[in-house]
């Protein structure tokens, strides 16, 4: 027997459900996977979403969490978590933290939570900063400062393209310094790419991080196994870390000098292979180098740290001012202590 006409349910009973299925998936997708419905801010308006995105390039919404974290009387200094979420197969979850805080002067060249500056690309000019791995900062104008330097910090997912986030970094610190009414007449920039952070290789004869006659930083015996990350003398800030031994730093690069300047304890120090410096400590200062401020540091390693009671090891008081002799002669630095 034919089923007759009648016993066929009508067309729209089942494209209506279906249609509004197909718009409530469509809303979900819009929702989860994109920004389209989303703001164009995060973290009380100090981060770009579009920006966050291009750092963490995998997709999905952008949001902030529990939003921005700022600490009472003083609005550069705050933190905030941003997210980008998916429920899109294989696209995961990110996750960048965002904080502005005060720091020493020469944060950057110091031990602690900061990469080895021989493993970050610094970059100078209308904004000053630099990018390692998976962190990376700026620095705010000059005007921003109040009991110290004040930064814009942030860490990304590791292998994160560093020029969006040091543009990201940028951005967040203009948004900052507006907030906090101390932006300068014209906001911070960035000029030019980044440098490339130098591979590692080992330790030649006689050049210690391509500095002829610097004492290798502990025992002689460990000299034929270590090695070496060497940064190219191609803009004001230069580093290099012999791995597990020795990190050593100059700058002079002006807005860094100038924050490390005006830090709470840096003041006048003993002379140093017959220079008159200034600084904090004795393996953090500051020479005049043919009218340049000069900026030179170094911070020790594990390895070195363990050996310095050995005979044979040289100490850091002498690795260090043999440091600021070699080095110096390329920044033509000139004795004048008396």
């Amino acid at each position: 027997m034919t089923q007759g006409k009648g016993n066929r349910a009508p067309r729209w009973k089942w494209i209506a459900p279906v249609l509004a299925l197909g718009v409530v998936l469509a809303g979900a997708h819009v929702w989860w996977n994109t920004d389209l419905l989303a703001g164009d801010e995060v973290c009380g308006g100090l981060v770009s979403t579009a920006r966050a995105g291009s750092v963490l390039s995998g997709g999905g919404r952008i949001s902030d969490g529990d939003g921005l974290d700022v600490r009472a009387g003083d609005d550069l200094e705050f933190s905030c978590t941003v997210e980008a979420s998916s429920f899109l197969p294989g696209a995961g979850e990110g996750h960048l933290r965002i904080s502005g805080t005060h720091e020493r002067g020469d944060f950057a060249f110091t031990d602690g939570r900061w990469p080895s500056p021989a493993t970050v690309s610094f970059f100078s000019g209308p904004a000053t900063g630099g990018v390692g791995r998976d962190h990376g900062w700026v620095l705010l104008p000059e005007g921003c400062a109040k009991t110290a330097p004040a930064i814009i910090e942030g860490y990304a997912p590791e292998g994160s393209d560093p020029t969006a986030l040091a543009a990201l970094l940028t951005d967040v610190a203009n948004r900052a310094a507006e907030r906090a009414g101390c932006a300068p007449d014209r906001p911070l920039t960035l000029s030019g790419g980044l440098p490339a952070v130098p591979a590692g290789q080992k330790v030649p004869d006689g050049a210690v991080c391509g500095i002829k006659g610097l004492t290798f930083p502990g025992p002689a015996a460990g000299r034929p196994a270590a090695r070496q990350t060497v940064q190219g003398r191609t803009g004001p800030t230069w580093a290099c870390e012999v791995s597990g031994h020795a990190t050593f730093s100059v700058t002079q690069e002006p807005r860094v000098l100038e924050a490390i300047a005006s830090s709470p304890g840096f003041g006048e120090q003993p002379p140093l292979a017959g220079l008159r410096v200034s600084g904090f400590d004795q393996r953090h200062v500051v020479a005049d180098c043919s009218g340049t401020p000069t900026y030179f540091s170094m911070e020790i390693g594990s390895t070195y740290q363990s050996a310095l009671q050995s005979p044979g090891t040289p100490s850091a008081k002498a690795v260090f001012a043999d440091f600021v002799t070699a080095a110096g002669k390329n920044y033509g630095c000139s004795t004048t202590a008396s």
